[in-house]
């Protein structure tokens, strides 16, 4: 079996899902991964900022798929499958093209419609459609599959309480509260901030600042010596994000804003603590009681091997 495969750079993830296709089709694969579009020169941002402004037109976003195209140059075969996650980052006629090259097409939608309006132009050019986003598979006709997680790790040697990573946004007063409510039971929390700005030492020492982001594959060892992961969602969207399933393969206790969470088989409240808009503090019996072991069936669910499975279920 051959498999066309398309997917964002997205700190690295594409090489785990990569490996979670291969191991579990046995197919010959082929990526064309989305790498971040830098201009040739200053004059070709100017030129787009002009057509943005001007022609309501984005360049760069022709020109980033133009490029990628070239990427498949000499991949002329025929594949069983394409896969595509976010197709938005390919122009529709360069889609048409690569999905002409396989016998089943397939997409599933990393983002909520809602944030990312273009994925109506390409929904009707794929044969199956999933999304993480519970909302879109209701109002799409789509099948809702939540994310993965890719490691089932129990550690002992822990390093601290609780750990978040994520970017320096307009989510950092609600950050700082939660931290506070931990550190008001004596627990230890690290953080890590993706910015690209030069920061001062205003920010408590509890917060460390990264300017480049943390491969998928790293970040996964550093929740491994945490007791309890953190969970911040963008208020744009109720799908579940990675943290929450890293959480749940590595056995560990978790704190999300995400109230959906209620929603899915695997919620215990003596695992998850959800904190809602109203919240001021957490009980301390959730760091005193021990994280409550699950069904195995459940952790099965939620791995990469039945997330890519799921994928390519010929039904």
């Amino acid at each position: 079996m051959k498999i066309l495969f398309l997917c964002p750079d997205y700190f690295g993830i594409y090489q785990i899902i990569e490996e979670g296709i291969r191991k579990n089709t046995g197919c010959e694969l082929t990526s064309l991964i989305f790498k971040e579009y830098r201009y040739k020169n200053i004059f070709g941002k100017v030129i787009n900022f002009l057509s943005k402004t001007l022609l309501n037109k984005n360049l760069k976003k022709i020109w980033a798929s133009r490029e990628r195209m070239e990427l498949m140059k000499g991949q002329d075969g025929h594949f069983d499958y394409i896969f595509v996650i976010c197709p938005d980052f390919m122009q529709i006629d360069d889609l048409k093209i690569l999905i002409a090259k396989a016998d089943k097409s397939i997409v599933y939608y990393w983002d909520s419609f809602a944030i990312i309006p273009r994925y109506k132009e390409s929904f009707s050019l794929f044969d199956k459609h999933f999304t993480f986003e519970p909302k879109d598979a209701i109002d799409y006709n789509m099948k809702f599959l939540p994310n993965f997680y890719s490691q089932t790790i129990k550690n002992s040697d822990l390093d601290n309480d609780v750990f978040y990573i994520g970017t320096l946004d307009k989510r950092y007063p609600l950050l700082l509260k939660i931290l506070k409510a931990v550190e008001d039971h004596n627990r230890s929390a690290k953080v890590f901030l993706l910015t690209k700005k030069k920061m001062e030492s205003k920010f408590p020492d509890k917060i460390s600042f990264i300017r480049e982001a943390i491969p998928f594959s790293e970040s996964e060892k550093i929740y491994a010596k945490s007791r309890v992961l953190l969970d911040v969602q963008k208020t744009i969207q109720d799908g579940l994000t990675f943290r929450v399933f890293e959480a749940l393969g590595q056995h560990k206790k978790l704190i999300t804003t995400n109230a959906d969470v209620v929603n899915y088989d695997f919620y215990d409240p003596q695992n998850i603590f959800i904190w809602k808009p109203n919240t001021t503090e957490i009980p301390a019996s959730f760091f005193e009681l021990p994280y409550k072991e699950l069904p195995e069936n459940i952790y099965q669910k939620y791995s990469l091997d039945s997330w890519v499975n799921t994928i390519f279920d010929s039904k």
